[in-house]
């Protein structure tokens, strides 16, 4: 009885910090969860296209994605517009990492309170860092270290 209280004592931070877990569906059909990006972190960015914020950061997302191949960027179209409105945004902009076109429901999960918000987590699926606003490559940087 008492190894048995232990275990759940000493067990319980893990469950506290459980993976939390999404299935997303990029533009070009392929599904991202954080168990099919084990072992890399993962940054997902809920964006909307009326957002002027979220489109300034989306240059520096970008150049973050392309020079790390332990990171993976996830941007989250928020605003319920239709997937090619969304990929016409994205290719404006350059932007290369994957792009799903969601809506106000798909964003629940990740409990915005505004836009832009970006969401990392670390290699092992552990939620690391919410930002809400605005985020940098260099916070990003930052925390990857």
């Amino acid at each position: 009885m008492l190894k048995r209280i232990l275990f759940l004592l000493l067990a319980l931070p893990l469950f506290a910090y459980a993976s939390p877990s999404f299935s997303l569906i990029d533009l070009q059909g392929k599904t991202h969860t954080l168990a099919a990006h084990q072992g890399k972190w993962v940054l997902v960015n809920l964006w909307a296209t009326w957002c002027v914020p979220c489109l300034a950061e989306m240059p520096e997302l970008e150049a973050l994605s392309k020079s790390r191949n332990d990171l993976v960027v996830l941007g989250l179209a928020v605003d319920g517009q239709n997937p090619r409105r969304v990929a016409q945004f994205a290719e404006k902009l350059h932007v290369t990492y994957p792009i799903i076109a969601g809506d106000d429901e798909l964003a629940k999960q990740f409990k915005p309170r505004g836009y832009p918000t970006s969401i990392l987590y670390d290699r092992s699926g552990k939620q690391l860092l919410v930002k809400e606003g605005v985020i940098t490559r260099k916070e990003i940087e930052d925390a990857l270290r």
